[in-house]
């Protein structure tokens, strides 16, 4: 009786997701950390980058992208998210990129605009031909109440489109 040792080798590639992120008040900043942090847990390579430091040319490339902003004043984008990334990425082709948008907001500051940003996030994404391949999340209030709840759900649902892409 002869036995062979047969070996299988199997590549598994992780899907990659980049978040990028303006947060001066450190809200966006958390909700994109537990997204992160959750979305790694579930087998994603994650990285999690402030606007400022993001270099607009690694904005295309990733199995996901996401754009995530607070709204400031009467429905801006945040200030360094404006003013520092906004009009690097103006002329970037989205045409092969699957995005999500992440939007905060409190009705505090402005009923009829307190999540512009999501919005804003997603006319841009579909003006440059990107993929929204998933419904915004749209934080409003407080964060840390809705982390575990809204965020997680929100990820979760998330993760199951991504593995049926």
């Amino acid at each position: 009786m002869r036995l062979l040792n047969v070996s299988r080798i199997i590549y598994v590639t992780m899907k990659t997701i980049q978040i990028v992120y303006g947060s001066n008040g450190g809200n966006t900043q958390l909700v994109c950390q537990y997204i992160a942090a959750h979305l790694e847990a579930l087998g994603y390579s994650v990285n999690n980058d402030r606007c400022e430091h993001f270099p607009e040319d690694k904005l295309t490339g990733h199995d996901l992208l996401i754009l995530a902003c607070p709204t400031y004043e009467h429905g801006a984008l945040e200030p360094n998210f404006l003013k520092s990334f906004w009009p690097r990425i103006q002329a970037i082709d989205l045409s092969q990129q699957a995005c999500v948008v992440v939007g905060l907001g409190d009705i505090k500051y402005d009923i009829d605009y307190h999540i512009e940003s999501a919005r804003t996030l997603q006319t841009y994404v579909e003006t440059h031909n990107g993929h929204l391949i998933h419904p915004s999340l749209m934080v409003s209030g407080q964060v840390l109440p809705l982390l575990d709840k809204l965020v997680k759900g929100w990820c979760d649902r998330l993760h199951l489109k991504l593995e049926a892409l």
